[in-house]
């Protein structure tokens, strides 16, 4: 601390002849040098320009003075004014220092280093301070009795000070109060000297001084030194000491500002005050805070100086300590002009406290309060300035806060404290970046916390700045952030969308989604979602079934030539496609489709194009089928179906095309198509029917050589997928061939009937070579009849092996040969049981060895001497009766053509037996008595033969006309009857026709369209 020096008379004669001050009066019309040197607010480089040429130009004046003073100290050397010219250099030097200070302290400075360059590298403040001391310990020594003694020792030890060399300065401080205890200068040094031992930490020392002071209760250092000793009692932990002395002080003051003798500088209440309140808050109740700084603060207002016990606390985390002391204030000191700054801290209590629900209600109780205040009452302003503001941070913590726990409570506590900030800014008529970005931070914890409709409105109120951009206080979000700008609007259209959620769009949100939609567009038209925006516009459309009005939006959206493989692109595609179809406008879809594939696309959705064209396609000639125009629809379906060979609509095409022509009555061009379907489309679902259809109309228009190849691609196609039938179709598409009357065919039938034949089973084989053997014997082909016959027979298939014995012992009989015809009957009816399916044959054989039997009788002779008529008879009736056994065996084989006729043959046998035996006679010279006696006996044997030759042509005929034989036996044995009932030339033979010769027979099949078989 520097002191107040008084010079001398001599002195002041020495300063005249200085150069003269530096801030010199201008002249009349000019700015002042201390008007062009004076620092303007807010210009900081021109102002270091200007605290650069002010030091400049006081070097200049304090060079010169220096060498004016150097000459002096030579000239008044060993003389009294020599120490007056040492007491001013040593101040010129002290003041040197000051100059120094400032180019070391500017040495970084382009400004500074740029204009002085050499002083800013030689600058020292220390060497000008060191050349003060030396004058002043040169003083000191030459002139001891000098009238400043005790100023040049109280300057020496500030100069030791300012170099950092305390114990030298301690030394000098201690000569002045020991040499000098009567100078002004003591409360001063005691002042500095209890600064050094308070450095040192030396504090019961440095109390000493200090309160030594109070002995000069009219220095001006008094109510410091007091000060100084209260903090030293603080630093000893006697705060309750450091309490009483800081009470001093402010008593001092209170005392000297009634008198009106206060100074500005002096005036330590105010820093007593707020170093009472760190003391206070060690010792002393929170409770009693607020009464006893009121009481301290008199007439000043102490709620500031409360405030900092406040901080204190803040400080030391007494958070409920903090809470009891602001409380008390809002209770004992409503009005004070800071009362909204104590409901802040409250509210930022509370926070701490992490009672975020009483921060937000205090919140709400410090905008009550504002509210409440008129609106030219002063700090209204301030006041809803501070709710602005605090609402503002605290909406900010909160939020930032819910982003960790994400619990409703925090969320809703942001919400309110958001809500607060935006009320106060919109009642305010304020509308700045601030605000849009609040609102913006609301809108989104609204749309966080699924309030989805009130996100979306505040979202667009984000641009209310921006249409109140012309009034006073508004401005165009556009151009300050259009980021934010364009993500409020795509917020207010996604929150209007989720808000919509799965519900039906009603026309009102539509309408609203239309609008924020557009104005997203207009202010991003190539913006990341304008995109989506587009496609969800015309979706919702879509969804109303408003088709009309998404369609043009859609297929703009769809046929774009940009991002074509965007997702909503695609969907927009597909969503124009469909409605399309749903409109049944096939062509357009077609062509649609057809656009698409141009473009070259991904595989997969290239198949996807491909088949909706085909469907559309398909389908557009159903619609022209649907109105009766057969002949395009016909046209149409094949072209259709030859450039979609592929595909399963392709077969369905050729397939209707077949159809069309069978139902208008073109059936050979509906044949010629469905015998070329499984040529064009392999395995198609109605390949079998088509051909089935072609082989049924081929066969009924008389055309089996078109037949055949169908049915033999039937029997191939069949072979896949009912591979069991394949032979059947195979064996009927032969038959047509053996039918279709050409030799060739023909020939063609028996090498396929032998193959076929020869492919099946042992037990399927017999009908086929039936069949081979038939057509063999149509083509007089000998070979294949004897080939055919030995297969046969080589395997003794049934009941052709033994018919073709049969046909060979018929013909052995009827040639003559009756030995080789009866060994052959005998092993067919040896097969009887195996032959139950083919009864005829064994009984046929049978009914041949009786008639073989029946030869044998017929040739017995009843011719004989006497003596041999017995032997003859016997002979006869012998034969008889292995004949009547034949046939009655034959007759009971299961055949009824063969039974009558074995009846019929033996009423003959029976009635020519009678004939036969009745016709005997005996010589003439038998005597007349033995001759009756022999008719007698003839008589006995000949009338039951009669009779039952009679009740066997009875049972011939009755045998005859049940069965309904359609060969006229019945009545041939009817006329027999009546000639032997008239008895008219005795029993004409009855004529009995063999019965045909068996062979294989051929039946004509046809095929079954609609049954899927063979008929």
């Amino acid at each position: 601390m520097r002191p107040i020096l008084k010079t001398s008379v001599i002195l002041l004669g020495l300063l005249s002849v200085l150069p003269a001050p530096v801030y010199a009066a201008a002249k009349k019309g000019e700015k002042s040098i201390e008007e062009e040197l004076r620092f303007q607010a807010g210009d900081e480089t021109g102002n270091e320009v200007k605290a650069l040429k002010t030091e400049l130009m006081v070097m200049r004046s304090e060079k010169k003075a220096l060498e004016q003073l150097e000459r002096l100290k030579i000239r008044y050397k060993g003389t009294r004014m020599e120490a007056e010219i040492l007491f001013r250099l040593g101040e010129i030097y002290m003041r040197r220092a000051r100059t120094e200070r400032f180019f070391e302290v500017h040495k970084d400075s382009n400004q500074v280093t740029t204009f002085a360059p050499a002083m800013v590298r030689e600058a020292s403040e220390v060497k000008q301070i060191q050349k003060a001391i030396g004058i002043y310990l040169e003083l000191e020594s030459k002139f001891p009795r000098f009238r400043a003694r005790d100023v040049v020792v109280f300057n020496t030890a500030y100069a030791y000070q300012q170099i950092g060399d305390d114990k030298k300065a301690e030394e000098q401080f201690k000569k002045l109060l020991t040499q000098h205890p009567q100078s002004p200068l003591v409360p001063d040094s005691l002042l500095s000297l209890g600064e050094i031992y308070y450095a040192r930490r030396a504090f019961t020392v440095a109390i000493e001084s200090f309160l030594k002071i109070r002995e000069y209760p009219e220095s001006r250092v008094y109510p410091y030194g007091i000060y100084k000793a209260a903090w030293c009692k603080y630093n000893m932990q006697d705060e309750n000491g450091g309490i009483a002395l800081l009470e001093q002080v402010i008593a001092y003051g209170h005392g000297k500002a009634a008198a009106g003798q206060v100074s500005v500088k002096l005036d330590l209440r105010k820093e007593a005050l707020g170093d009472l309140a760190l003391f206070y808050s060690d010792e002393r109740k929170a409770e009693d805070a607020v009464i006893y700084f009121t009481t301290q603060a008199r007439d000043l207002d102490a709620v500031p100086v409360i405030l900092r016990l406040v901080e204190i606390y803040k400080r030391h985390a007494k958070y409920n300590e903090v809470d009891i002391v602001l409380r008390g204030i809002l209770a004992k000191l409503p009005d004070s002009t800071q009362i909204a700054l104590v409901h802040e801290e409250l509210i930022w209590n509370a926070d701490r406290l992490k009672r975020r629900d009483l921060a937000v209600k205090q919140l709400e109780t410090l905008d009550q309060m504002c509210d409440g205040m008129a609106e030219k009452q002063p700090g209204h302003a301030e006041c809803d300035a501070k709710v602005i503001e605090v609402s503002k941070k605290l909406g900010a913590k909160l939020h930032a806060l819910w982003k960790k726990d994400r619990t409703a409570e925090t969320a809703d506590l942001a919400l309110r404290s958001y809500q607060l900030h935006l009320e106060n800014q919109t009642e305010a008529g304020k509308q700045s970046h601030e605000v849009a970005q609040v609102r913006y931070a609301f809108a989104d914890l609204l749309f966080a916390r699924n309030r989805f409709r009130e996100a979306s409105t505040e979202y667009a109120n984000v641009e209310l700045a921006s249409k109140d951009a012309g009034k006073k206080g508004g401005f165009d979000l556009m151009q300050t952030d259009p980021k934010l700008s364009v993500d409020a609007s795509y917020g207010a259209v996604v929150s209007l969308e989720r808000a919509v959620g799965d519900a039906k769009w009603s026309d009102d949100d539509e309408n609203q989604f239309e609008k924020l939609a557009s104005a997203y567009l207009k202010k991003a038209p190539n913006g990341p979602y304008a995109l989506d925006l587009r496609f969800k516009k015309a979706f919702i459309a879509y969804e109303k079934e408003k088709y009309d009005k998404a369609a043009p939006d859609l297929k703009l959206i769809g046929w774009s030539k940009d991002n074509t493989t965007h997702p909503k692109v695609l969907k927009a595609q597909d969503l124009y496609l469909d409605i399309l179809n749903i409109k049944k406008d096939y062509k357009t879809l077609k062509e649609a489709a057809q656009a698409l594939l141009s473009r070259g696309l991904e595989k997969g959705r290239e198949d996807q194009m491909a088949k909706i064209r085909r469907e559309a396609w398909f389908a557009e000639v159903g619609e022209v089928e649907s109105k009766g125009q057969h002949q395009q629809a016909v046209s149409m379906y094949r072209a259709f179906a030859v450039e979609n060979k592929g595909s399963e609509l392709g077969a369905r095409a050729w397939w209707n095309a077949s159809q069309i022509l069978f139902k208008t009555g073109d059936v050979a061009g509906g044949a010629s198509m469905c015998s070329e379907m499984n040529t064009m489309f392999p395995g198609a679902e109605n390949s079998k029917t088509c051909l089935e259809q072609a082989a049924q109309t081929f066969e009924s228009i008389a055309r089996l050589d078109l037949a055949a190849p169908v049915l033999f691609t039937l029997s191939e196609l069949v072979a896949k997928l009912e591979p069991e039938k394949k032979m059947q179709w195979k064996e009927t598409a032969t038959d047509f061939l053996a039918l279709s009357g050409d030799r060739a065919s023909k020939e063609r039938a028996l090498a396929l009937y032998i193959k076929l034949a020869d492919e099946k089973k042992v037990e399927g084989r017999l009908p086929v070579y039936e069949k081979a053997f038939q057509v063999a014997k149509d083509l007089r082909d000998d070979k294949s009849i004897t080939l055919i016959r030995g297969k046969i027979e080589s395997m003794g298939l049934e009941p052709a092996s033994s018919r073709f014995a049969l046909e060979e012992a018929e013909l052995a009989y009827k040639s003559g040969d009756s030995a080789k015809a009866f060994s052959l009957t005998r092993k067919i009816v040896g097969r009887e049981s195996s032959l139950k399916e083919a009864k005829h044959i064994p009984a046929r054989a049978r009914f041949l060895q009786a008639r073989i039997l029946e030869d044998e009788y017929r040739q017995q002779s009843v011719k004989a001497r006497v003596e041999k008529i017995g032997i003859v008879l016997a002979l006869k009736t012998e034969k008889l009766e292995k004949a009547q056994k034949a046939f009655q065996s034959a007759g009971k084989m299961g055949d009824t053509s063969v039974a009558v006729q074995s009846l019929a043959k033996l009423a003959d046998i029976y009635l020519d037996y009678s004939k036969a035996v009745k016709g005997m006679t005996l010589p003439a010279d038998v005597p007349e008595a033995d001759q009756k006696a022999f008719q007698a006996e003839i008589e006995q044997i000949v009338l039951p033969m009669e009779e039952k030759g009679i009740e066997a042509l009875n049972q011939a005929i009755e045998s005859a006309k049940k069965a309904a034989l359609l060969d006229g036996v019945a009545g041939r044995l009817q006329e027999k009857m009546d000639a032997v009932n008239m008895k008219s030339g005795g029993a004409p033979a009855i004529e009995v026709e063999a019965p045909p010769r068996m062979g294989p027979t051929f039946e004509r099949r046809s095929v079954g369209l609609w049954t899927g078989g063979l008929k």
